[in-house]
């Protein structure tokens, strides 16, 4: 049985071309996975760095590090567009944040989804809703503190591939995507292909995974999505959303699912908060070591890849890409939702009486219908630690012979340590050259 991590990566980034990499280590140095990348000689005896698609959690770090466009992402937009002409019946989960990226274009963009044939578009914004249900209903009858959101794939992927001890507290519920999906095939009915439209490139990683059991077919992003529609002059007429949503549409800002669980728990819960590749890793280490210490722990620990959100995902379109446009769009479609906001959306009410009424919305679901399982993928991911005797050969191959040349750490070779570089040239990762 193939891993989410080899199914998924291998179809999320790969080398576009190997002649554009110049062998500069930056996306090593972006990487938070030691043996993701791994140094190529070519005959010439220069040097590029090939992604090892088994490693890799598709986080896109190195396609933000790359100056040389020397890696592409891949999803299934292509397949999708083939598979709507040929018939097939496809609907839709659409990510909120098209919403924010495309405030006054993105009923559009579902009318000329529905012009190619889609049957059916639903918002994800609605299965965030039902994450949020299940994570605090999950919280409260288990009293389970310090579980980390599991919405980000990448996220995921590390702990499943790199922290495995950090498993037992990833929540044991679905994404919004896939809560959305399960909603949509049992509980509407729908028996079409479902199709995700996002920002994100680890979502094909998500829904490869055996975990997530083939709910969801596509993952198309807005980058190639959008490209397509306006390279073939595809128009449509303004469509709206058919499963509205409550305050799960924001769940694509930073602090966004914090933000929905202390609209139900109160402003008292502390839900930790971090995103970002060059912190949420480093947080998430110091998070294991925080539970194997038997410290005390948040209600929820709300982490994600990008350091933005999701509103500012890898398959995000470049024109759009780092502008504070969208977060002011998505705060203003927030304020509009709150002044509107009825039942267990309504300002008015306490939290307490509002998560009554959360309860109340989604009393007829079976939680276990939306319950996660994970797989520990770290033997077949581990980095191999060189001994005391191995360590020293690797830095005299190096040309490293004093403690002084072994602890340069400069990080010019991509790693920020020395001793990670041998770690790397250990693991095959790379070489002394």
């Amino acid at each position: 049985e193939m891993t989410s991590s080899l199914v998924g990566s291998e179809m999320c980034i790969r080398d576009s071309t190997t002649e554009k990499c110049i062998g500069c280590n930056r996306c090593i140095a972006a990487c938070p996975v030691l043996n993701a990348n791994h140094v190529v000689e070519r005959e010439d005896e220069t040097q590029y760095i090939h992604v090892d698609a088994s490693k890799c959690i598709a986080c896109g770090s190195c396609l933000d590090a790359c100056e040389h466009n020397a890696r592409e992402f891949l999803d299934d937009t292509q397949q999708f567009v083939e598979d709507l002409k040929r018939g097939q019946p496809i609907s839709v989960l659409y990510a909120p944040a098209l919403m924010a990226n495309y405030p006054s274009e993105y009923k559009n963009i579902l009318g000329a989804l529905k012009q190619m044939g889609v049957r059916h578009l639903y918002s994800v914004g609605f299965g965030a809703d039902i994450t949020t249900w299940a994570y605090i209903r999950y919280i409260q009858e288990n009293n389970f503190q310090g579980g980390i959101a599991q919405p980000c794939p990448a996220i995921v992927g590390y702990i499943e591939n790199v922290l495995p001890e950090l498993l037992p507290k990833l929540m044991p519920v679905h994404s919004p995507l896939m809560c959305a999906a399960i909603y949509v095939k049992k509980y509407l009915g729908i028996g079409d292909k479902l199709a995700f439209l996002g920002p994100c490139i680890a979502k094909k990683a998500e829904i490869r995974d055996p975990n997530t059991n083939g709910l969801v077919t596509y993952n198309v992003t807005f980058d190639h999505l959008l490209r397509y529609l306006r390279q073939n002059n595809i128009h449509g007429q303004p469509v709206e959303e058919e499963l509205p949503s409550g305050l799960g549409a924001f769940y694509p800002m930073p602090g966004g699912l914090k933000e929905n669980v202390r609209w139900f728990c109160g402003e008292q819960v502390f839900v930790q908060q971090s995103e970002g590749e060059k912190s949420v890793y480093r947080t998430l280490r110091s998070y294991a070591k925080r539970v194997k210490g038997g410290k005390s722990l948040p209600f929820l620990l709300d982490v994600l890849n990008c350091e933005r959100g999701c509103i500012d995902g890898p398959a995000v379109e470049e024109s759009k890409r780092g502008s504070d446009d969208m977060l002011y769009a998505i705060q203003q479609q927030k304020a509009s939702r709150h002044g509107a906001g009825r039942g267990a959306w309504s300002k008015r009410k306490s939290p307490q009486a509002r998560l009554k009424l959360l309860n109340k919305t989604f009393s007829k679901l079976n939680f276990q219908d939306f319950v996660r399982r994970y797989t520990d993928r770290s033997m077949e991911n581990m980095v191999l630690q060189p001994n005391e005797d191995q360590l020293r050969e690797i830095f005299r191959r190096l040309g490293k012979t004093t403690r002084e040349s072994q602890i340069i750490n400069c990080g010019a070779c991509g790693y920020a340590t020395c001793q990670e570089m041998a770690t790397a040239i250990f693991n095959g990762c790379n070489n002394p050259n």
